[in-house]
């Protein structure tokens, strides 16, 4: 069995060489995010598989692929073809792994996508505003397998946002809920959720950005804005009407963790 990874034995040489020798079989490629399969007939392509896409469009996808493991098993077969062996489609693959040399993207992924406040004003197209919609709090790999574009044309767009400063790639946070006890405020406010100033700047550090705070009794959620106020350690602050709404009275325990608001 063929294995390695992509970052020693690029897909484009791989295919090729398989292409070569007139190898059938099915080529797994083991991206952290999803599986990938591309199955081979005669040295080419027939079907292809990565997440929900099938076809040249996981195909497609797949080109972008700097490193991952991937192994080659020629025993392997499928009786799906979402690929139509020709010159044509071999020129259109070829087009593929050529697009992708000129698009920037991080290695990673699973990074989160969280857009930016623009330092200068920008113009942007119709399609790079969706993009730009469509990306926010999303991974990569999410955004590149969204079902408006195609994952080269979606990548050709979140490289250029990315280089403009518009979107920013960070690492995916898994905030463990914060375990607090309510207080209850007063005054007629509403929509607030408001928490100790050590954990309002650190949940600001881990998001770097405006962020909400998402509460969670046993049977009922809602996000609120945050605002930080000295002495509330282990406490959470609702005022009546936020109480009225989640059920809650004073004393009660609740969950909170922030989000990207």
């Amino acid at each position: 069995m063929l294995s390695g990874n992509l970052a020693e034995f690029p897909l484009l040489r791989l295919l090729e060489t398989l292409m070569g020798a007139a190898r059938g079989g099915a080529l797994f490629i083991e991206h952290p995010s999803f599986l990938g399969r591309v199955y081979l007939y005669g040295g080419y392509p027939v079907h292809a598989e990565a997440g929900s896409l099938r076809g040249l469009e996981a195909l497609e996808l797949l080109a972008g692929i700097q490193s991952a493991p991937f192994r080659f098993k020629s025993e392997t077969q499928t009786q799906e073809r979402s690929i139509e062996p020709s010159l044509e489609t071999h020129n259109l693959i070829l087009h593929q792994f050529e697009a992708w040399k000129e698009i920037s993207l991080p290695d990673n992924w699973g990074l989160m996508l969280q857009t930016r406040p623009a330092s200068s004003k920008t113009q942007l197209s119709p399609l790079e505003v969706g993009v730009l919609t469509l990306a926010e709090g999303k991974t990569l790999v999410q955004t590149l397998m969204n079902n408006r574009l195609s994952p080269l044309e979606t990548a050709q767009v979140l490289s250029r946002l990315l280089r403009l400063g518009l979107l920013e790639a960070r690492l995916r946070l898994e905030i463990k809920p914060e375990q607090l006890v309510v207080l209850s405020l007063y005054g007629g406010g509403q929509g607030v959720a408001v928490i100790d100033e050590d954990l309002y700047a650190q949940w600001q550090v881990l998001l770097g950005r405006v962020f909400l705070v998402r509460v969670r009794t046993k049977k009922l959620e809602t996000t609120l804005r945050p605002e930080s106020r000295s002495n509330m350690l282990g406490r959470l602050g609702l005022f009546e009407r936020d109480l009225r709404q989640l059920r809650l009275s004073r004393g009660m325990p609740v969950e909170a963790w922030p989000e990207a608001g």
